[in-house]
Formats: C-alpha cells, structure tokens, sequence
C-alpha cells in the first residue's frame, strides 16, 4: 500500500469498498435542534454490513465463471496455468477472510450541519463516537451471519487475544465479543475510509473524513460577448481578449445552510468577495476548510477515528507552500503518536 492506503491488503486479496452518507443522519441540519440518529445509524450499518458479505458471494460467483472460462479454452494447460493459478489464488483469498471494505463519507458536512467545527475537541469526540457505533453494529452484524451462514473458515479466537482493536470492541460491547468468541465473525476485517471522492460527488457532499475543500470559489465559462444576455453577468477578459462569465461555486451543504438560514441563494451568489465573506464567516464552515483548520488537530482526529477503524484511513493534510520543515515534522509525529496507520500531506 501507499501511504494513504485505505487497505493494506495481503497477496490476492481484495479492496471491496461501500460508502455510508454520514450528512444523511442529521435531523434538522444547520439548525438549533440539529442531532444525529444513531438508532437509524445502527440500522442501516446492519444491513450495509450484510450488503458487503453478499457481496462477496456475487464476487466469487464471477469467479468461478473466469475458472471455468480458462478450463474450456482450448489452449494448452502449461500456457494456462499462469492465468489458472491467479484466479484461484484470488478465489482462495476471498474465501478464507472474506474481507469487506465499509466507510463513511460527508464527516465534514455531518459536523457542520450539527454546528461543530471540525477539528475543535467537541467535534472529535463526537466523531470517534460515530465511528464507534459504526465498529460495533458492523461487528455485530457481522457476528449475526456467522451464526447463520458460517464464520470465515480461518478465524482464530487465540490469535485474537492481545489485538488492541478487538478489546476496544470488546470493551464498547461485552456482549457482542461473547457471541464472537462462541460463533465467530463472518468478515476477517470490516471496516476502511476510502477518499470517496467520486462518490461525495454524487452525494453532494464533503469526501471520507475531510473537511470541505473551499466554501466557495470562482468559475469561467467561455461566451460570445455579443449575445443578447451577455451585459446581465458578469464578464470578464483575459489576456488572449477572449470573453468569459465568471460565477461563484458553493459548496453545496453550503447552498442548503443558506436556504435553511433564510438567506436568498441567487443574491448570495451574485455577491462581491467582501460581502461573501462576512456571510462565509457566519456559517458553521467558517475555519472549517482545508485552508483554514489546524492541521495538527486534523491528525490527532485521524488517530482518534483510526482506533475504531480495523484497516486504515486515506485522507490529506492540506498545508500552504510557505509551511516550515518543522511543521511537516510535527504533522509526522502527531500523526505517529495519535496512531494514524498512514499520513499524506499536500504542500500547496
């Protein structure tokens, strides 16, 4: 793995990966009475859990046909046993652990919408307990199949013993780890946080455990500065004396903060950079964003969520060209200290 990896993964082994939409357990987001839902939480990982080793089944189904596929060609079995071999080496891995890949993604935006600043202590704390329900309802659903459809074929009580994850666990939930001593678990590893980027897309949401990127920035459009509408935007020329209309982008939670604050989006949007800003800095974002937050505290909460994380975690420290050597070393060693299993920075 790279070192913001989010499975570190043995030979032949699988990155199965599922995405639960933290934004989306929020009652009454951005407002006074905002919470979170963690029985519907609960809920919706049991079944997510469950999604994930059927998952599997459907996985292996394909494999059996690429098998036989290569069984029935008509070449020689010496030019085949490269190819044979491969894919039985990655059936036999996917069915001794059966391994799953389940995360979250709009940790930013869960944060915001319940009026906290991410990477204040209160939105740490919050944040580990998310992701602890998430570990013991993943875990328990996971125990729950095992009962009925069989523990994967290697688990090992003995082996488990001292694993600091699994007496974590055990500590949130006795009961749960009793029925894992009697019946085992389904899934060898469960849980990861992918970068989910092109998922927080489609969700409209921040990506994994970070931050938003920027609240808002500036957009260019090519036009024709003739048409009949062009003296309504805003326009600008560049050097090469071509025209474009430059618009805001926001964030979309932003967008809903805005609404839910009974401001007017279109005005908003139309609004010069100064005017923008005061409102920016009214909202729960403000000292929120990639650019903004202390960046030590982004890993000291990375090493809280990764004890409650079995794999790993991939996520981005954001830190500006003019950022000091000793900086970088400090972010390192928080990073270390705070039990974060890898750490990537992006000097601007």
């Amino acid at each position: 793995t790279n070192p913001c990896g989010e499975i570190p993964l043995c030979p032949y082994d699988s990155c199965r990966l599922l995405a639960i939409n933290l934004y989306s357990y929020v009652k009454n987001p951005f407002t006074s009475k905002a919470s979170f839902d963690f029985d519907l939480f609960r809920e919706h990982v049991t079944k997510g859990q469950r999604l994930m080793d059927d998952l599997i089944d459907l996985e292996l189904e394909k494999i059996e046909k690429i098998i036989d596929k290569i069984e029935n060609d008509p070449e020689e079995d010496e030019i085949k046993m490269v190819e044979r071999n491969l894919w039985l080496n990655i059936k036999m891995k996917c069915l001794e652990g059966r391994r799953t890949g389940f995360g979250i993604t709009a940790e930013g935006d869960m944060l915001a919408a319940l009026g906290l600043r991410y990477g204040s202590d209160e939105a740490i704390n919050f944040s580990v307990s998310v992701h602890r329900a998430l570990a013991v309802a993943a875990y328990s659903s996971s125990v729950t199949m095992a009962k009925e459809r069989g523990a994967f074929p290697i688990y090992d009580t003995e082996r488990e013993m001292n694993n600091p994850f699994v007496k974590r666990l055990a500590e949130a939930d006795p009961e749960l780890y009793k029925e894992m001593l009697i019946h085992g678990r389904r899934n060898v590893a469960l849980l990861t946080i992918a970068p989910t980027g092109t998922v927080s897309i489609c969700t409209q949401t921040t990506s994994g455990i970070e931050p938003v990127f920027m609240v808002s920035y500036k957009r260019r459009k090519k036009i024709n500065p003739n048409d009949k509408d062009s003296s309504s935007r805003k326009v600008v020329q560049d050097s090469n004396g071509d025209y474009f209309e430059e618009f805001n982008v926001f964030h979309p939670k932003f967008i809903d903060w805005l609404r839910i604050s009974n401001y007017n989006v279109d005005e908003v949007m139309q609004m010069n950079d100064k005017d923008l800003q005061d409102i920016i800095n009214k909202s729960p974002y403000y000292l929120a964003t990639s650019q903004d937050i202390d960046w030590v505290n982004k890993v000291r909460m990375q090493g809280a969520i990764q004890k409650w994380v079995d794999h790993s975690i991939s996520v981005t420290v954001n830190i500006p060209k003019e950022t000091t050597k000793e900086m970088v070393s400090t972010i390192y060693q928080t990073a270390w200290e705070s039990g974060c299993k890898g750490c990537t920075i992006y000097r601007d």
